[in-house]
């Protein structure tokens, strides 16, 4: 038999909706009652916030779920494996409501195993027995904590009818009975002592396969929803599809949560309140039945299952979740588009979520803040397009990889000296640059030149560990650079800022390679490629020359060829994904 499970009202309110009655008893493997004076009062702040957020909006209060209560039978009662807090908080709140509204009564009473009386002091309050035990003094310190907020409201009496209203129409605990057989000590180990608190999914578990929430109550239909229910979340688990459905890396506990939370979003709220996803389902399952529901949630996964299948739409959707598209509205547009107008719809929202003409493109500068992000987007979408074009159909793009590791611009071939701030920082630079520069053939007409960069590198590298020479180290630096530099104008902002002269590279690895010149870089991405390290296609094929033709190809610099002949590609890569220019647009109609 599997759990049971259904949401109770805590106060007795409208024929025919179940509400928390009975007795209940509490096991002596159970620690006693400890709620203070914060935590009762939370519980009441709580109820009363839910209430005036609804009167602010003009709505009746949403269905409001507190944490669950978890039972087992016990003879005509119940034994209460977790809960006893909630529970014992709650009755005491209704006590002390029906001593200012007489319609209120409290259906339920509690019975502590430890405590001798336990039952007959709950239902007296009897403050005289205050300090018998110390479960007696906590429970009077509660209830003290409860006289003490409700005389702090405009008026007591009117509070108690609006919590009378809230216990009685919209707070509801969250009942699950654990199947008949389940030993109570097990299950209050894993609840507590494990910290592992009942989440959504196992409740929408429960929910969907209890005797009244599967189809018909049959066994062999809920065999078969559970084999789906493990079946999806292995395939959740899946570290690829993980990432492309939610450009993230981080695992949870279940991920089959994905599936429900994508067809329930808190529509108007900043985050999901607890148990809001249950509660959802809850209503479609009360409203269409369990299985409708359960239909639903198949027809879901395959919907994201093809997505992940369909190279394209791989490539497009990950693309779009990667630089913050919600995949809730990418479904929901989804569900009203043929095919062909869904990947046209992908298209025009990479179109839009860019927002760049072609002019647009040219200006973008990495240190301009607002641009920055987008020169990430715009070089992401150009590896994603690149492996998308590959002539090899089995090639995808690893937004996995790309959410794992972080990356971050690099400047192709740098030209500042911003990051090195230390002695030591400046010391490793130079030794780094002395060794590249007695790598590398240098023509006749350079040696000059060479020679004396080393003699000032070797210079500073001999002064004492203390010294620091920071206009010496100026001088070393635009003289490296200009090494390095083919002669182009190290002050045009194009050249340094400029798409044509960045690409993306993981942080960690950024770090490592930043104000290096662009033949160290070069070496440094071959021994990380060597070595099996990640890296961005294009961010390979520009240390590569991949884009530069072999007859015009330096290997030692990044000239202004190679920045025009990289700067062509990303364009013709990213083209149908720009607006047009205005003037572009204002031709065509002439």
């Amino acid at each position: 038999m599997e759990a049971t499970l259904e949401p109770r009202l805590v106060m007795k309110g409208e024929p025919g909706k179940p509400f928390v009655g009975g007795e209940f008893f509490v096991a002596s493997y159970q620690r006693g009652y400890r709620w203070g004076r914060d935590e009762v009062r939370r519980l009441l702040d709580d109820i009363r916030g839910n209430a005036a957020a609804a009167e602010k909006r003009r709505a009746l209060p949403a269905d409001y779920y507190l944490q669950p209560i978890v039972v087992l039978r016990r003879g005509d009662g119940w034994e209460l494996v977790d809960g006893q807090q909630r529970l014992t908080t709650l009755f005491l709140i209704t006590k002390y409501v029906a001593t200012k509204f007489s319609d209120a009564r409290v259906e339920y009473s509690l019975t502590y195993e430890t405590r001798e009386g336990s039952r007959a002091f709950l239902d007296d309050l009897d403050m005289t027995r205050r300090d018998e035990n110390i479960d007696f003094h906590h429970i009077a310190e509660a209830y003290d904590a409860i006289v003490e907020w409700f005389g702090e409201q405009n008026s007591a009496g009117q509070a108690a009818i609006d919590i009378h209203s809230a216990l009685s129409k919209w707070v509801f605990v969250i009942w699950y009975e654990a199947p008949a057989g389940t030993d109570p000590n097990d299950l209050f180990i894993r609840i507590n002592r494990d910290r592992i608190p009942l989440t959504d999914s196992e409740l929408i578990k429960a929910l969907v396969l209890s005797n009244d929430g599967a189809a018909e109550g049959q066994s062999s239909r809920q065999q078969e929803i559970a084999a789906q229910w493990d079946g999806f979340e292995r395939d959740l688990r899946d570290e690829q599809f993980w990432a492309f459905l939610t450009g993230k890396t981080i695992k949870q506990s279940t991920h089959i949560d994905f599936l429900f939370e994508s067809m329930t979003p808190p529509a108007g709220l900043k985050t999901r309140p607890r148990y809001w996803t249950f509660g959802k389902v809850l209503e479609q399952v009360s409203r269409s039945g369990a299985a409708a529901f359960w239909s639903d949630v198949v027809e879901r996964h395959g919907l994201l299952t093809g997505w992940f299948n369909d190279r394209e739409l791989y490539h497009r959707v990950g693309y779009l979740i990667a630089t913050g598209a919600s995949m809730v509205d990418l479904i929901q547009s989804s569900r009203s588009l043929t095919h062909t107008a869904f990947r046209d719809h992908l298209n025009e929202l990479t179109r839009s979520r860019l927002g760049l003409t072609r002019s647009d493109l040219s200006l973008l500068r990495y240190d301009h803040p607002r641009d920055a992000a987008k020169c990430t987007d715009v070089l992401l979408l150009m590896n994603v397009q690149t492996v998308l074009g590959s002539s090899d159909p089995g090639s995808k793009f690893s937004f996995f990889a790309y959410a794992q590791q972080g990356w971050s611009l690099e400047h192709i071939h740098a030209r500042h000296s911003e990051d090195l701030k230390t002695e030591q920082q400046r010391r490793d630079w130079i030794t780094a640059h002395l060794a590249e520069i007695n790598r590398t053939t240098w023509e006749t007409g350079a040696r000059e030149a060479v020679e004396a960069v080393i003699a000032k590198m070797t210079a500073h590298l001999s002064l004492p560990q203390t010294r620091t020479d920071t206009a010496g180290f100026e001088d070393i630096l635009d003289r490296v650079f200009a090494l390095f530099s083919a002669g182009e104008d190290q002050s045009d902002d194009e050249a340094i800022h400029g798409l044509r002269n960045l690409a993306l590279l993981q942080r960690d690895f950024n770090s490592k390679l930043n104000n290096a010149v662009f033949s160290l870089k070069r070496e440094r991405i071959l021994e990380l490629d060597s070595r099996g390290a990640y890296i961005l296609p294009c961010t390979r094929n520009v240390f590569l020359k991949y884009y530069t033709p072999s007859a015009e190809q330096q290997l030692s610099i990044w000239s202004p060829q190679d920045q025009g002949v990289y700067y062509d590609k990303l364009v013709e890569t990213v083209s149908d994904f720009l607006r047009a220019d205005p003037v572009s647009v204002a031709v065509e109609a002439a």
